[in-house]
């Protein structure tokens, strides 16, 4: 079974680069029963494919990340995908399929793959890729013990990692002479002291979310043991990063809009009560956590200064995050430093990397996604000179 190119997983990455290789023989081999299986549980469902706004700084964990990404933008994947065939819509600088639902792309990118000549192969889990006179051999086994040998001038290593359900299959890289950065969860809820959130579990709230220099503003959703939701994810990926650690404090700012100066003021000169005034602001539970955090009761006379101060600077203890199990993406994977340009390794010639297998990690909003499609392009580029 000689092809020119054989892709080692069908997730994002894998199915779009096949997607672009009409004029090569490809073949993808991917372990579980089907394609695309933690593309569909992306954005909730919905799939947030890219992002519409400007890159920041602590968008990805390094600055090379970004360089690709402007070479390969948005916009750029947004066109591949409308010739697919794929309609999406936009909310707030996120770009979603026109029917929000993670289905159409994979259905999309799976038509790709196929009218790209591409041979799908599941159920196929690779336990090696061993270097050979013109390319590589690609050795797997399927659940019943089969073995199946591919052959291919060149090999893609594009297995993401083992963030939810998905496979950590660096070792296949390390083989032929790669180092890596240990996987560590990202994007996952916190873990936070029990007190500062006790009685407020299933409870949501748009605030922003303070850690260091950090400010990350969205919905947290507060959990019996810390909190969730798009901001409380952002900071994880801090914590995944390093940057965060153990004992670190957290603040929230319930009402990131309004002053603190314009809060005391509003509070002192009110004749109602804390929990009147609070009421008019936030959920009953989170106006009783802020009245205690105040040193108050709802029925207290407003003591402006200290409940301001509760409003704006809401302090937890990050104690940690939950596992990979409960992941999004995970931080760490090969050094993008032991890859050109092309994303091909400059230790063994042929072999490439795309996805979540490079130690890229980005914030929510469609940026981790947006570096499986840029990164895909990019040696899709390559391939196809």
């Amino acid at each position: 079974m000689r092809y020119d190119v054989a892709i080692i997983g069908g997730g994002a990455a894998g199915l779009y680069l096949a997607s672009r290789l009409s004029s090569l023989g490809v073949a993808v081999i991917e372990s579980g029963a089907r394609v695309g299986r933690k593309l569909l549980a992306t954005g909730n469902g919905r799939c947030n494919l890219t992002f519409l706004r400007p890159l920041r700084n602590d968008d990805y964990n390094c600055r090379e990340a970004a360089v690709f990404v402007g070479r390969i933008s948005p916009d750029d994947t947004l066109a591949h995908f409308s010739a697919l065939g794929l309609r999406t819509r936009t909310e707030e600088d996120r770009v979603y399929p026109y029917s929000l639902t993670a289905a159409s792309v994979l259905d999309c990118l799976r038509r790709g793959a196929a009218r790209a000549g591409a041979d799908i192969f599941t159920g196929a889990r690779v336990i090696a890729v061993r270097k050979e006179s013109g390319g590589f051999a690609v050795d797997s086994l399927s659940a019943d013990g089969t073995a199946k040998t591919v052959s291919a001038a060149s090999v893609v290593l594009a297995t993401g990692s083992d963030a939810g359900f998905g496979e950590d299959s660096l070792s296949l890289y390390t083989a032929l002479g790669h180092t890596r950065r240990q996987f560590s969860p990202s994007l996952v809820p916190l873990l936070t002291d029990k007190e500062s959130v006790k009685g407020l579990s299933g409870v949501r709230v748009r605030c922003a979310l303070r850690a260091g220099d950090a400010v990350e503003e969205g919905e947290i959703l507060f959990r019996d043991n810390g909190l969730s939701g798009i901001a409380a994810m952002n900071v994880s990926a801090l914590y995944a990063r390093g940057k965060l650690g153990r004992g670190d404090a957290l603040f929230i700012d319930f009402v990131p809009e309004i002053p603190r100066e314009i809060l005391e003021e509003e509070f002192a000169a009110s004749n109602l009560t804390v929990g009147e005034l609070l009421g008019g602001y936030f959920h009953t539970r989170v106006a009783e956590r802020i009245a205690a955090r105040a040193g108050q009761t709802l029925s207290d006379v407003p003591d402006g200064k200290a409940l301001a101060a509760a409003v704006k600077s809401y302090a937890l203890t990050l104690e940690g995050v939950r596992g990979k199990d409960a992941a999004q993406v995970m931080s760490g994977g090969l050094p993008l430093s032991e890859f050109d340009d092309d994303l091909m390794s400059v230790l063994c010639a042929g072999a490439y990397a795309v996805g979540e297998a490079l130690d890229v990690d980005g914030v929510c909003g469609g940026f981790n996604l947006q570096w499986a499609w840029t990164s895909a392009e990019v040696v899709a580029r390559a391939l196809l000179r």
